[in-house]
Order: C-alpha cells, then sequence, then structure tokens
C-alpha cells in the first residue's frame, strides 16, 4: 500500500492533499474554500495564478538555466510572497527551512554558477520582467520606462506621507538606494526596487488566488470582497484611504484587476487583514484623472461621503507640499463631486 502523498504546505504545515482532494486545514488555504465545494477546481485554479508570463525574460533565463519548468525546485511554487508551497511524495525528510527563498539561496545565484533550492520568480505574475534579489533586504527589481518608474515612486511617496500603508520602493542611483521618501523628480531610473512585505511569519494572498472579482472603484463591493478574503475586520477608512488614494493619482489598474487586491495572513493562526497597496506604475501624472467621477458616484450612493471628505482633504494638502499639482487638482475635484 503506497501512503506517500503530494501536499500543499504551508510552512510546515499540511493544508491541503493534492492527492486525495482533502483539505486539512481550511484557515491556512490560499484558495477560498467556502465559495466553492470543488476544491480540486479551486486548487487548480491557484496553482494556474502561480505561474509566470512569456514575456518575462528573466523567468525565461532562470527556467532555462535551472533545467526548464519541470525540475522539482520550479514545481514546488515556492514564493517569496508567501510560505505555501507543494511537498512532493519525495520531498519526504524536507522541511520548509531547508528550501524556502526567505532563508536560502534563490534563484538570481544560478547565473553566477551557483546552485539554488527555488525560483520564486516563476510564481510572479504580470507582463513585466521582475527579479527578486537579496542585499542586506530583499526586494523585487521589476523593469519599467522611465515616466512608470516616475510616476510609481511619487504615488508611493504621496501614499507614505498620507499615511495609508503601501510596499515601499526605491530606486538606485550611482550604487545608492534613492528610497520613496526622499525620491524627486530630476532623478531618472529604469527599473524600480519593491521592498518584501512579507516574511515567514505572515503571507500575502492575491483575490486572484482566491477566486475573487473585485470593482475597484466602489467602497462597498471592496469591503464585501474583503470579507469574502475572510478579513475579521474591514474598517472602511481604510477602503476608502485605497481607493481614493487611486482616484488622485489616476490609477486605473486597480479597478478590475484582481491581482492588485490582497490580503495579509499570519502563517501560525490564518488570520488576515488588509494588505498595504502596491503597484501604481499605471497611476497618471500627466492629465485629469478619469476614475474620479466614478469613484465620487460610487461613495455618494454608499453614504461614505463624510468620511471620504477627510481623506481627500488630507491628500490634496500632501500633494499640495509635495508639489504634485496635476494629482492636486484631480483631489480637488473628487472633493467637488463629494
Amino acid at each position: 500500500m503506497n501512503n506517500k502523498k503530494t501536499l500543499l504546505m504551508c510552512r510546515n504545515t499540511q493544508i491541503y492533499n493534492i492527492t486525495d482532494d482533502a483539505v486539512i486545514n481550511s484557515a491556512l488555504c490560499p484558495f477560498n474554500t467556502q465559495m466553492s465545494s470543488d476544491t480540486k477546481k479551486s486548487y487548480e485554479k491557484w496553482r494556474s495564478n502561480r505561474v509566470y508570463l512569456k514575456s518575462n525574460r528573466v523567468a525565461e533565463q532562470i527556467v532555462k538555466q535551472a533545467g526548464g519548468i519541470n525540475t522539482r525546485e520550479s514545481k514546488r511554487r515556492l514564493s517569496l510572497s508567501d510560505s505555501f508551497w507543494v511537498k512532493y511524495e519525495v520531498d519526504n525528510g524536507i522541511n520548509f527551512e531547508d528550501i524556502t527563498p526567505y532563508l536560502n539561496d534563490f534563484s538570481m545565484l544560478i547565473s553566477r554558477g551557483g546552485k539554488s533550492s527555488s525560483t520564486p520568480e516563476l510564481v510572479l505574475g504580470g507582463s513585466q520582467p521582475k527579479q527578486w534579489l537579496r542585499n542586506g533586504i530583499t526586494y523585487m527589481r521589476k523593469a519599467e520606462f522611465p515616466e512608470q518608474v516616475h510616476r510609481e515612486m511619487l504615488a508611493v511617496k504621496l501614499a507614505r506621507k498620507a499615511g495609508i500603508p503601501v510596499m515601499d520602493a526605491f530606486i538606485e542611483v550611482e550604487k545608492n538606494r534613492i528610497y520613496a521618501d526622499d525620491y524627486r523628480e530630476s532623478l531618472n531610473a529604469g527599473t524600480i526596487n519593491l521592498v518584501n512585505m512579507t516574511d515567514m511569519n505572515y503571507s500575502l494572498i492575491q483575490f486572484d488566488q482566491l477566486n475573487i472579482g473585485v470593482n475597484g472603484l466602489n467602497p462597498n463591493n471592496v469591503i464585501e470582497a474583503y470579507k469574502r478574503a475572510c478579513v475579521d475586520e474591514v474598517l472602511k477608512s481604510d477602503v476608502l484611504k485605497q481607493i481614493i488614494l487611486d482616484g488622485v493619482v489616476g490609477n486605473i489598474d486597480r479597478e478590475n484587476n484582481n491581482s492588485n487586491w490582497a490580503v495579509f495572513m499570519c502563517n501560525e493562526t490564518g488570520k488576515r487583514s488588509i494588505s498595504p497597496m502596491y503597484d501604481f506604475n499605471w497611476a497618471n501624472l500627466d492629465g485629469e484623472s478619469q476614475i474620479i467621477g466614478k469613484i465620487a458616484s460610487n461613495i455618494k450612493n454608499n453614504d461614505l461621503s463624510e468620511e471620504a471628505v477627510v481623506i481627500a482633504k488630507n491628500l490634496s494638502n500632501c500633494c499640495s507640499e509635495l508639489g504634485l499639482s496635476q494629482w492636486e487638482s484631480n483631489a480637488k475635484e473628487l472633493l467637488k463631486n463629494l
């Protein structure tokens, strides 16, 4: 009798028996076991979202040098955004600490002839080339057009100024790291470095992995999406800050992009909370925000204008202090429509 199983793990905790299609720990599951009775389909959906696109040249190079997409190191689907991995029958005796990129060398060393235990780039979505690096801190380097880097750095700077939780970022100028707080318009870069928000204690789970759709311009819809993602307490003010910030910077990408909405999960208890914001490369500095009108209408229909006015005023003041005239104009336009 063969008792060997292929398992989905969170660190060293078994959460799903892939072989027998049996949920072992629903609280830690990265796919939603409450919204579907077909757990096998939910798992396959989660797994299918845990891939890279062919346009990610970095991942393509890593796969080629690592021996192909079907190597066990690739198929384990280890990440630097969470602590989930697939444990195969032949992995008996291997623990998370032995292979996780949080503690061990990973794919960036392959190009130098080194050996790695995981390839976390292979679970990075999005069309642009991305690579995980570690140099004092762990961060993801993303190649963008200089104007995209500029917009994203300014959006992160504004969020931090306004007290809105956001993934920090930096660029490198003459081997010096310039973080968002110190970023200025005269600097120019073709890559942006995003500081990892997770560690072995907390995982990031995106809505597309949970098969949750969201209208990112509608506060009540976002609140309900967070609840479906099992967040115990969702504060309306936190959701409004996220939506209004996107409106002010003209970031259209979060309206229907479920991969840009996420929750943080404690890897020990499964408790979930709203994730800090990330990914602003579609912010717009060149003209009026195209989503301000929709956001204002949804806020009024949700009867949230009073709270929204306070947030929009704060963002307007922050834009003024940072010299972001177009975004200040957008904030004032939102206030007028509220």
